[in-house]
């Protein structure tokens, strides 16, 4: 038996011969259940759209205000940048710089990188870097916290709902559809057909 057709589970450890999967089915392990490969159903062909829909819906998201307060006659609106920067001024970089990794950067690395290599591959090139670009898609994932910022402004908007006038921003929407297009987006990158791709081209 080679090498490369064998597959370890990641709960048990079970050595198993890795089986080609069709498309919309999944392969379980033996042993314990657990999920060893799901093949998305039209997966790699989509994923590329998503990605797109999910860099545009990312620059909307960080480019208008996500909620706009109303207090006593007066409005204040505030971006996901501006917002960070005024938790930087109050002596609070940690929680800043987590918003930034979280909310901006990782999303944005994921996305990129999820981009390079996909379009690449759908000109039939073999993407420069290609193992460094899908490792940084890879590593970047649960940096990606698009829903948990989400939610946080959600909690945020029902403490602040008595004290003043709230209304939902451009920014907002953008970040609830976000999530699921990103959901949606990265269930749908099958791995193994990424690689036979790449190695068909090199």
């Amino acid at each position: 038996m080679l090498r490369e057709d064998l597959i370890a589970c990641h709960e048990c450890d079970l050595l198993q011969r890795s089986v080609a999967v069709a498309p919309g089915a999944a392969v379980r392990c033996a042993r314990c259940g657990a999920l060893l490969q799901r093949r998305p159903r039209r997966g790699t062909d989509r994923s590329l759209p998503l990605f797109l829909a999910a860099a545009i819906l990312l620059a909307l998201a960080n480019a208008f205000p996500i909620v706009t307060l109303q207090l006593q006659g007066d409005e204040t609106d505030a971006t996901l940048l501006r917002a960070a920067r005024v938790m930087f001024d109050e002596d609070r970089p940690d929680v800043a710089l987590l918003v930034l990794v979280t909310g901006v950067l990782a999303p944005a690395i994921q996305v990129g990188a999820a981009l390079y290599v996909l379009a690449a591959l759908r000109l039939r090139r073999l993407p420069r870097g290609f193992a460094g670009a899908f490792r940084l898609f890879r590593q970047s994932a649960p940096w990606a916290m698009v829903e948990v910022f989400a939610l946080g402004v959600l909690v945020s908007m029902v403490k602040l709902a008595h004290v003043a006038t709230i209304v939902p921003g451009v920014a907002l929407w953008s970040f609830g559809v976000l999530m699921v297009v990103l959901a949606a987006a990265v269930n749908s990158v099958d791995a193994r057909e990424l690689w036979a791709r790449a190695e068909a081209l090199g």
